[in-house]
């Protein structure tokens, strides 16, 4: 039987980041800042331009990285990347899907307000990207990415001179493409962004990295591979009068090709940064390792990513500044919205208004906020779901009927145990920071007038290789 847990405290005004955290702080009133409170940075954050490269891992879970206390060893070259970086423990990503995660990253805005939320969606024209504004700023920008939802279809490639649209084919593709760009811009200020869906199903991934994993696995069902059609039948199924689940050993299968599909991409991240290091853009680019989102294996009944437990909206966001300039592991709970505010504060660029994330620069050199790190995320699906993140609850709440969930993340990261009841004052103050950040915060752009471009038949027969759509 199970120890019953005593009641949580948790602060009973806790500050909506609109309202209460410093928005948009210039590098000099940085420095001031940290002078203030006694933490003199050996090494200052950079204050101009210069490189940003991102690398956007599709559907990489944060809990299956070494780096992030994983017991395989899937991401030597990640995590030694971590090493020399500021890694945040705690980041969530604003939505369990493709489309308005992405979406969230590249524009610094919560899903509800940048419209990209249904798939069917477009990213609002009047959105500022990461892109635009770097563009802006002087900076080349190109984007090399795997297609699907981040098809140019979808208003994604606002802002880049360079988007190439691959279509698929992961980082066999575009890492060719990739290297010959930075062989010719490496001596500018540019933004390159790269993404693959390479550890999204089907996991597959193939010789050796197949193999890398099945020791004390057991052999998976005749005939079972973990590929799009057959772990997005089992998603589906649960909305039939016959839902199903996989048996534990295909679940255990599916899971060793996932992390040897991560073991793929972390090798090619490897020799990614064995050329950045050639070309010096060590020692002058600002680089970070990010995902959308993570992947669930019937943690909570279900497999793929459509919920927002932190088996799923928990991702990796990793930090290098040129030259390694700081090292630190940051506990504060941070949003990926936040990237995007962060990179443009250390590049001296202007920072959009209509921008909903905070800059992190504070945390990257080591300052302790005032106030508990907060994250939102939101998803249409399941009556309406919201989580707030803060301290070490999070709360997941159904808009259509008000249900609530409420779990000490940190120990239980699984999410298996839910205290909603045991803590009935913290569900309601969490649930009153939802309803803010709603009324508040998570203001719609205004939508465009221009009809949605059709999706070509290409990027079509990506989603259904992807399992998204039928």
């Amino acid at each position: 039987m199970k120890e019953t847990m005593s009641p949580i405290k948790a602060p009973k005004a806790l500050p909506l980041p609109h309202s209460s955290k410093p928005h948009h702080l210039p590098a000099t009133g940085l420095c001031l800042l940290l002078l203030a409170v006694g933490c003199t940075p050996s090494r200052p954050l950079p204050s101009h331009p210069h490189p940003i490269i991102i690398v956007d891992i599709d559907t990489l879970r944060a809990g299956h990285l070494g780096c992030y206390g994983y017991h395989r060893n899937t991401s030597p070259n990640i995590d030694a990347f971590a090493d020399e970086a500021v890694l945040f423990e705690w980041a969530f990503s604003q939505a369990p899907n493709t489309p308005p995660s992405q979406a969230s990253i590249l524009t610094g805005l919560y899903p509800g307000t940048h419209g990209m939320v249904f798939d069917e969606d477009r990213v609002a024209n009047s959105a500022v990207t990461l892109a635009e504004a770097l563009r802006d700023g002087g900076f080349e920008t190109a984007g090399f990415h795997d297609g699907g939802y981040l098809s140019n279809t979808f208003n994604m490639g606002q802002g880049f001179a360079l988007y190439d649209d691959n279509k698929g084919g992961g980082l066999n593709r575009i890492g060719p493409k990739v290297f010959a760009w930075l062989e010719q811009n490496h001596e500018k200020d540019f933004l390159l962004f790269v993404h693959t869906y390479d550890t999204h199903t089907p996991y597959a991934p193939g010789p050796p990295y197949d193999e890398e994993f099945l020791e004390g696995v057991p052999a998976p069902s005749p005939g079972f591979e973990p590929t799009s059609e057959v772990m997005n039948s089992i998603r589906l199924s649960k909305y039939t009068e016959d839902p199903k689940q996989l048996p534990a050993n295909d679940i255990e299968y599916a899971k060793a090709m996932y992390d040897g599909d991560i073991l793929r991409v972390d090798t090619w991240f490897g020799t990614f940064m064995e050329q950045v290091r050639e070309l010096g853009l060590d020692q002058r680019a600002t680089i970070v390792v990010i995902s959308d989102h993570g992947e669930e294996f019937q943690e909570h009944g279900s497999v793929l990513h459509e919920k927002l437990y932190a088996t799923v909206t928990h991702v990796p966001m990793i930090i290098r500044l040129p030259n390694a300039a700081q090292t630190r592991r940051v506990s504060t709970v941070v949003e990926t919205i936040d990237l995007m505010p962060t990179l443009l504060e250390i590049t001296a660029t202007s920072i959009p208004p209509q921008v909903q994330g905070n800059s992190l620069a504070p945390l990257l050199l080591g300052h302790q906020p005032d106030t508990p790190g907060i994250a939102f995320g939101e998803s249409p699906f399941f009556g309406g779901r919201r989580h707030v993140t803060i301290g070490d609850l999070r709360l997941l709440l159904t808009t259509s009927n008000k249900r609530t969930e409420l779990y000490r993340y940190q120990e239980d990261r699984m999410e298996q145990e839910d205290i909603s009841k045991l803590c009935q004052n913290e569900v309601e103050a969490l649930v009153a920071h939802i309803e803010d950040w709603e009324n508040t915060v998570r203001v719609p752009l205004p939508k465009d007038d221009e009809p949605a471009q059709e999706l070509d038949e290409m990027t079509l027969q990506q989603l259904r290789e992807l399992g998204y759509i039928q």
